[in-house]
């Protein structure tokens, strides 16, 4: 447990630290672009889905940054912890962090008078979120660029503000419309997601 937690410390400390307060400023720059006062379900949904959403891309895109670097890939792989479990506890504190978001959005929200079902709200945006994040992740898992991975999760996003009847329960901004039914398969296409992107970059590691 100890080793585990030595390496999800020097990974915060070294590489993640920066994405962290990258999406902190962020958070704290919000009162600017979205109100958080007396706001009604659909007004709190638009918060999440238009402006917290892009969270989601902060903080799990990042994940796989220090292994671009080819020596440092190498290094990882001749260590006895498999590089699998290492990006296991990277997205679990990326989880975690994406979590606390969620809450303190929601929180703000509460704050102000705004009047939403809290626990639907709160569900609704973490699969949402999660979702749009893991499409990055997966992206870049598998291309070694992070810069893909934004880009494709960015251009998901803007993509569902004109063609979202297009898909189904994959699309983005449902909540805006009272819609909540896509919370089970969007969480489960993440976890594909994420595993798959964890899997196809073990397999890449293993050439």
């Amino acid at each position: 447990m100890e080793k585990y937690l030595s390496i999800g410390n020097s990974f915060f400390r070294r590489q993640y630290a920066p994405h962290l307060l990258v999406t902190l400023l962020f958070c704290c720059l919000s009162g600017f672009f979205v109100s958080f006062r007396n706001l009604n379900g659909e007004q709190a949904a638009k918060v999440m889905e238009m402006y917290a959403a892009f969270t989601g891309i902060l903080l799990l895109v990042p994940l796989f940054m220090p292994e671009q670097n080819r020596e440092l890939w190498l290094l990882e792989k001749s260590k006895a912890t498999p590089l699998w479990s290492v990006y296991c506890i990277r997205l679990l504190a990326a989880t975690a962090a994406l979590a606390l978001v969620v809450t303190v959005f929601l929180q703000l929200m509460e704050q102000g008078n705004s009047q939403f079902d809290g626990r639907a709200l709160w569900v609704g945006s973490f699969c949402e979120i999660f979702f749009l994040g893991s499409i990055g992740f997966f992206v870049s898992g598998v291309t070694n660029q992070a810069v893909l991975g934004y880009m494709v999760s960015v251009v998901y996003f803007f993509a569902n503000i004109g063609g979202s009847q297009y898909l189904g329960d994959f699309a983005l901004f449902q909540m805006m419309k009272g819609d909540y039914g896509f919370a089970a398969p969007m969480a489960g296409a993440a976890v594909v997601l994420v595993a798959g992107g964890i899997w196809l970059r073990e397999q890449l590691a293993a050439k």
